[in-house]
């Protein structure tokens, strides 16, 4: 049988007075013959405190409202969890607390505290306060316990309707959905609404270049910032790095025709035979600059370096919403082509989910279909055209 937790305001539990002769007055909780305690952050001096509230105080009124009001606001969380079937302890009380995971609290607040008490990366935690401020254009104050099935559909839609991204919505679903699984966890939502709602895949980004592509590019003739751009895209054709990976590179860690190197997304540690796969031509690239440094400290930001690339993939007559990224997804898909093994191909590009690496595969496949439908196209119009003759 559940035990109703009390709640009284006590004062100077400590026995001991500041330099100022006051004392801290704190909001008990009692169940079960066990207490825990929480600030008020008032102090008033012995004489202000006669059977459990202030007075002879200049802001006696005030104080008493804040008191009062603090055990309300303790009480309605209790009262929350025993509305969705579950009847804390004095421990869960203390984690929803301090950790802003009580039902009534606000989906941000919550998720604020889950992410920046954990191990996440700098970017990640940028991602989630994106997410954050997203949702509140949609929905202002969110609960965790608005959060169902309904709520999940209506904001998948709205985002489509803002023009937002099919990846985007995808990953910011996938944000959602981590933060209500660790709400499940502390036994502040009965279950996950994402138990139902299915999120759909991410759509392939993973443009690539031929061989025929990159060695119009190769054999292009351009100089200054461009030549320096071009040769940085190849050489992450060559190697598989990202560009993150590509400007943090160092001599140090590219040791005899292979390139080891901890990625700075994942920080998993890649191992890439740069002298062995596609002829040596990375090593030659860093030979011709006399170090990976003297190539890497002219390029500049992502940005900049994507301007100057859509000018080489222009020149070199090729046509695509092409970026830097897609160096590292031409590695790839040509490594697969050439008959490299999958796993082989996962570990130089750093993919801790084969599902990941697989991807190139499938965009592989649908090329090849694309080129026969091409194909086939041409054998008819070939084939109508004869018949015509006749």
């Amino acid at each position: 049988m559940y035990t109703k937790i009390q709640y009284r305001a006590v004062f100077n539990r400590a026995h001991r007075l500041d330099k100022h002769g006051k004392a801290l007055i704190q909001i008990e909780m009692l169940q079960h013959g066990s207490r825990i305690y929480f600030t008020t952050h008032i102090h008033i001096e012995p004489k202000q405190w006669n059977q459990g509230v202030v007075v002879d105080h200049p802001m006696a009124d005030e104080y008493n409202f804040v008191i009062n009001d603090y055990k309300s606001r303790l009480e309605r969380i209790e009262i929350d969890y025993i509305k969705r079937g579950i009847y804390p302890s004095l421990d869960t009380m203390r984690r929803a607390i301090r950790e802003a995971a009580a039902p009534s609290s606000t989906f941000i607040d919550f998720a604020r505290s889950i992410v920046t008490a954990s191990e996440r990366k700098t970017r990640t935690i940028a991602g989630y306060e994106t997410l954050f401020n997203n949702l509140e254009k949609f929905r202002h104050g969110v609960l965790l316990t608005d959060i169902d099935y309904d709520f999940i559909n209506r904001y998948d839609r709205w985002m489509h309707l803002s023009g937002i991204a099919h990846n985007t919505r995808v990953g910011r679903l996938r944000q959602v959905k981590a933060i209500l699984n660790e709400a499940h966890k502390r036994d502040i939502i009965a279950k996950n609404p994402f138990d139902l709602f299915k999120i759909p895949p991410m759509n392939s980004k993973k443009g690539f270049l031929t061989t025929k592509q990159l060695n119009k590019i190769e054999s292009l003739v351009v100089s200054g910032p461009a030549a320096t751009v071009r040769d940085a895209f190849l050489f992450c054709c060559y190697t598989g790095l990202r560009f993150s990976d590509l400007i943090t590179l160092k001599s140090s860690e590219i040791a005899k025709g292979w390139i080891t190197k901890k990625m700075v997304k994942t920080n998993f540690t890649v191992e890439i035979p740069a002298s062995e796969v596609f002829d040596g031509k990375a090593i030659a690239i860093i030979e011709g600059y006399g170090s990976i440094e003297r190539l890497t400290r002219k390029l500049g930001t992502n940005a900049t370096v994507n301007k100057n690339l859509k000018e080489v993939f222009r020149m070199a007559k090729i046509e695509g919403n092409f970026t830097f990224h897609t160096s590292r997804h031409t590695f790839a898909t040509l490594m697969l082509q050439m008959g490299m093994p999958i796993t082989s191909v996962q570990k130089m590009l750093g993919h801790q989910k084969l599902a990941t690496t697989q991807i190139y595969g499938e965009v592989d496949k649908r090329t090849i279909a694309s080129d026969i439908k091409k194909v086939l196209r041409k054998s008819r119009k070939s084939k109508g055209s004869n018949d015509l003759q006749k």
